[in-house]
């Protein structure tokens, strides 16, 4: 079941989605004059691990968490989370789709979606 949240902008909304075993990463998401750019926070998580899909109009990104202690320690308190994350944001026409780039530093995911030529602000010359 999918709970939308209100949309910033026409391109790029947010949503989430309820998926069993997985927290939903916090996000900061900002608009350049050329993109926008997403960023997740998801500790815990490898870059390995994270999976970053784009298909038609959903941008899907998802990541496992592995256990942090030593495999030969006993567990004594736990609040660290080893479930992974979900997120998915509804993304619309004004994407390239063929230009996204993302990078993680620090557990934080980064994801930069270049806006069509049609949606960057242009100057126009007066004649």
């Amino acid at each position: 079941m999918k709970n939308k949240e209100v949309a910033l902008r026409q391109d790029l909304a947010p949503a989430t989605e309820t998926v069993e075993h997985y927290s939903v990463p916090a996000a900061d998401i900002y608009e350049t004059p050329d993109a926008y750019v997403l960023m997740l926070d998801m500790p815990g998580a490898s870059k390995e691990s994270i999976s970053v899909k784009l298909d038609k109009n959903e941008l899907k990104v998802k990541s496992s968490v592995t256990s942090l202690h030593a495999d030969n320690a006993t567990l004594v308190f736990k609040e660290l989370g080893t479930a992974g994350y979900y997120r998915e944001f509804t993304i619309g026409e004004g994407i390239d789709r063929d230009s996204v780039d993302a990078h993680f530093d620090n557990g934080v995911l980064t994801i930069k979606l270049f806006k069509s030529e049609e949606l960057k602000p242009r100057s126009i010359t007066i004649h």
